[in-house]
């Protein structure tokens, strides 16, 4: 007998075995909480009646039934104090996961056991109750159920549904027209730092919908959460323990009208540029780092370099090390495409459940304009002498870019056992924007019987890595009290190497006609190479404790507090080299004319002298500013305390206070600068109450404190610009925090499951709000500063609803709709508005908020067919002029003129697991328009359109 064989059998046979229970087998899952509040119940016993198989609630009040054999059962729910629940009819079939969630009704004396069927409580009616009326604050929240209906691939499709909520650039997200320094992002409750250093927003695309658990926008403070936003505080909950196994894949392509295929100015590019890095090819040459090395070194002048043989190889070694390519070209850009793969499941590890999960993103993507216009404007004379706006110079503008955008996220999540979880995510993300530019006009202003042309060529790379490690513990024996930690630490990097800014004219000369090159550097900055590193270490710790207690009116309170500290540091260097022209190259710019990067060529030591002496062509020193080099830190160290007072059945008073203390230091090179530092110490009160008007209906109302801090970029004083000659932006070392009073009422009905109607104004009241504003003693340079005061008030309106109560065929048919009304006013600081009022006397000492759209307007009509698996869902966006910029003095200020923009997604789930999605974005292509206003005439400032996108998208999921 042959003992191989007869082993290889046995384990075949047991392993066919195991699968096939496995494939048999299902599961009950889902989460148990209380029908008056809609907490969480913890250790409820789930059972399947007249048999011994059943669980208990977990921490997070979710319950897991394995091994469940396809058939029809009844359920029987148990907890102390409440009513018993027998769920009938509950259905498993052949390997389904089955999501029941379960609504328990505390005990009376009239009510001893409840009776119900499945089907009537299959519809997630515990889950709105649990995202939406259970909050303390005011919020908007996006279900995971939700999500799936939706279609979309990343957590912005699905912010688009939040009211108030507006994605900017396809990545960013603001709250109730606010810009990104009134937001903030969180993952898991844990804050993120902004993958754009520059900017406080965070990339909202890098999240795939199929591990969000759901996403909860809060509108108001309460002291249990940071205290630096005002608009709304994003956090987005991914799934701990996927319910079932999960694995999905996904890949779209799509053609852009104006990018796919086209020429658009680029640069060369570097063979790993596929995957959001760079080789190494923008790098500082090695050549010139290792003279830069050197202690003491100094690049030699070509004077000196003529008459001392070494400095004059130094000088031609130092020169000839950059690569030629100072001015972009025209390439062919490609098509774009994206996809993505995730996986998610649960194990169990020494008898406990191991919950796991994985996903990986890709995209690449291609803008492109090539028929921009870019004008600056100035007013000559008073304003009720002026026929209009004078020209300074009318550019024509062409753009062309390629993303890479690369993502990870991995979750695992371990139970020690019914009471106590630990947790940990990482996140990775890798960006990397490329992009050529290049404007051509007439500057009126400095030259204007020239031709004047600016190039750009620029290469981002940014990088973020976030580890979080969390714990969440109950304790049964001290009244179900817990307590939530975490540790999270943060990496983010930006790289821009070998950022370069060309300028140069073409001029006629008027005796013969005939046309040459300029470098006139009495008007124009010398073609300059920059290069960029930016590394900034984050970690957070944050460890909250709440205590249930029975209040006097005999429901459960809850008495919360906890410590918060943030750490971080910031490490910003930059490097700039100009060219100068040679003084003896017998070739000039103008021989260049047909090959302008040719001219870059023609560098270092080009011919020699009959004396031996050397000629120099074009030459590099090193420009380098020390005051454009700075370190920053922050640190933030928080204590808070509150209550959650049910004082009636129908009445919750929420109320505390938090402690903030923020030290910011930002310090440059250049110890002759202002350090940029705030230190404060605030307190943060904040009161709500929520009144249950019915079962389906709440009124809320609130009044809360927080704070906007500047941003390291705004304190340091290192200076940029888009262009040459355009406008340049440096920091304020003199910045203050802005602090908000903020108050808040909203009207909320749930009249059936997944719909919405709420009604909400709010008021807030910003002190030393920080602004973008020309600075009065240099001409054409802004800054941040803070204004006096601002005011913003508004209301929202939302509506979800189902179309079935017109009729039958339209019940698979739901519109739902949110629109935001706003105001807001600046006060204008008193240096501004006496420059403004020297050519107009009666101008106005208020203006808008810069980024405030007065009012937005979301439309969405969805068609969901759950058995033949087809989604048609049309989506309407249209937002108010919101202000861009400030302009000198009366000169009016510029506005990002409102537009229109219609997307359109038809997706069909085919067997086993695959779909199909087509979609249209950006189908009414609209003008995207930057002017100034005066006397009903328009003055562009820049203009341009990005072109319709079609996309075809298969995905699979099992």
């Amino acid at each position: 007998m042959n003992f191989k064989k007869v082993i290889l059998t046995l384990f075949s046979a047991l392993l066919f075995s195991s699968t096939v229970d496995a494939q048999n087998a299902g599961k009950i899952t889902g989460v148990v909480v209380d029908a008056e509040t809609g907490e969480t119940l913890i250790g409820v016993n789930v059972v399947i009646n007249t048999t011994t198989k059943g669980t208990a609630t977990d921490l997070d009040g979710r319950y897991t039934i394995s091994n469940v054999a396809p058939g029809t059962y009844t359920l029987r729910v148990t907890y102390i104090s409440y009513a018993t629940q027998l769920i009938e009819g509950v259905k498993v079939g052949d390997g389904e996961t089955l999501q029941l969630d379960i609504t328990l009704q505390e005990e009376t004396e009239m009510l001893d056991e409840v009776v119900v069927s499945a089907a009537a409580i299959l519809n997630n009616e515990a889950g709105l109750l649990r995202e939406r009326q259970k909050s303390i604050a005011f919020s908007d929240a996006i279900s995971a159920e939700t999500i799936s209906k939706t279609g979309v691939g990343d957590a912005t499709g699905v912010m688009k549904k939040v009211v108030g909520a507006s994605v900017i650039d396809g990545k960013y997200v603001y709250v109730r027209g606010l810009g990104d320094r009134y937001s903030s992002s969180h993952l898991n409750g844990v804050e993120l730092p902004s993958a754009d250093p520059d900017r406080k927003s965070f990339q909202f695309d890098i999240f795939p919908s199929n591990l969000l658990e759901n996403i909860v926008t809060l509108k108001s403070f309460t002291p249990d959460k940071p205290g630096n936003f005002s608009g709304g505080l994003v956090n987005v909950n991914t799934k701990s323990f996927p319910e079932s196994e999960t694995f999905s894949v996904s890949f779209s392509s799509s053609y852009n009208t104006l990018s796919t295929g086209q020429q658009g100015f680029l640069s060369q590019t570097s063979s790993s540029d596929l995957l959001a890095f760079d080789n190494g090819l923008r790098d500082i040459p090695k050549a010139v780092q290792d003279l830069k090395s050197e202690p003491g070194f100094t690049v030699p002048s070509e004077t000196a370099a003529r008459f001392d043989p070494a400095l004059a190889q130094t000088l031609d070694q130092f020169t000839t090390a950059f690569n030629s390519e100072m001015a972009p070209m025209m390439r062919t850009l490609p098509i774009n495409t994206s996809t993505s793969i995730s996986y998610g499941n649960q194990a169990r590890l020494f008898g406990n459940a191991l919950g796991y999960s994985a996903s990986l993103s890709y995209g690449r993507s291609a803008t492109n304009y090539t028929d921009g216009k870019t004008g600056r404007w100035q007013l000559i004379g008073g304003l009720d002498e002026s026929n209009g706006l004078t020209n300074l110079f009318d550019l024509d503008d062409s753009k062309g870019s390629i993303s890479v955008d690369l993502g990870g996220l991995f979750g695992l999540s371990y139970k020690l056992d019914n009471n106590n979880r630990l947790s940990s995510n990482v996140l990775i993300t890798q960006n990397a924007t490329h992009y050529g530019r290049n404007l051509s006009g007439i500057w009126t202003d400095e030259v204007p019987n020239d031709i004047y042309e600016s190039s750009v060529i620029s290469y981002t790379e940014r990088s973020l890595r976030s580890y979080q490690l969390q714990g969440k513990h109950v304790f049964p024996g001290l009244g179900n009290s817990q307590i939530d930690w975490n540790v999270s630490l943060a990496n983010n990097t930006q790289e821009e190497p070998d950022l370069r800014f060309l300028t140069f004219l073409r001029r006629t000369d008027p005796a013969t006609g005939d046309e040459f090159l300029s470098l006139s550097t009495a008007l124009i900055q010398r073609p300059a190479r920059f290069f960029r590193d930016l590394d900034e270490e984050s970690v957070n710790y944050f460890a909250d404790y709440s205590l249930p207690f029975r209040f006097l009116s005999g429901n459960t309170a809850i008495f919360k507090t906890g410590v918060y500290y943030q750490q971080v540091d910031r490490n910003f260097t930059e490097s700039r080299f100009e060219y100068l022209s040679g003084t003896r190259a017998p070739l000039s710019f103008t021989d260049f004319m047909d090959n302008v990067n040719g001219y870059f060529g023609y560098t270092g030591i080009v011919e020699t002298e009959s004396s031996g002496r050397p000629i120099f062509g074009n030459t590099l020193r090193d420009a380098s500013n020390i005051k454009n080099t700075y370190k920053a830190d922050k640190e933030i160290f928080a204590l808070y305390g509150m209550f959650e007072l049910p004082v009636t059945s129908w009445l919750k008073v929420v109320g505390g206070l938090r402690q903030e203390r923020a030290e910011i230091n930002t310090i440059s090179a250049d110890s002759t600068l202002e350090i940029g530092s705030l230190d404060n110490i605030d307190l943060l009160p904040s009161i709500s109450t929520v009144f249950s008007v019915t079962e389906s209906m709440n009124i809320r109302a609130s009044y809360t404190n927080t704070i906007a801090r500047p941003t390291f970029r705004e304190l340091a004083p290192y200076t940029t610009f888009d262009f040459v000659g355009d406008f340049i932006f440096s920091g304020n070392a003199g910045l203050e925090q802005t602090l908000i009073k903020n108050a808040d009422i909203r009207w909320e009905w749930f009249p059936n499951v997944n719909e919405i109607v709420a009604v909400s104004a709010f008021y807030k009241d910003l002190t030393n709000p920080i602004e973008r504003v020309v600075r009065v003693d240099i001409n054409r340079a802004q800054t941040v500063r803070n204004v006096p005061d601002a005011q913003v008030y508004g209301v929202e309106f939302e509506l979800r609803k189902n179309l079935g109560f017109m009729a039958d065929m339209f019940r698979n048919i739901s519109f739902s709709s949110n629109l935001t009304f706003v105001e807001s006013r600046v006060r204008i600081p008193d240096a501004e508005l006496f420059n403004i009022r020297i050519n107009d006397p009666d101008a106005d000492k208020y203006r808008q908020l810069t980024g405030q759209s007065p009012y937005l307007i979301n439309l969405d009509l969805e068609y969901f067919n759950p058995n033949s698996g087809l989604s048609i869902n049309s989506s309407f966006n249209h937002f108010g002029d919101r202000l861009n910029s400030v302009a000198l003095g009366a000169i009016p200020d510029v506005f990002e003129r409102g537009y229109s923009t219609l997307g359109l997604v038809a997706s069909k789930s085919l067997r086993n697991g695959l779909s199909v999605k087509l979609s249209g974005q950006n189908l009414l292509d609209p003008d995207i328009r930057l002017s100034h206003e005066l006397d009903d005439e328009e003055f562009i400032y820049q203009s341009y359109r990005l072109g319709r996108t079609i996309s075809l998208g298969v995905s699979y999921i099992f």
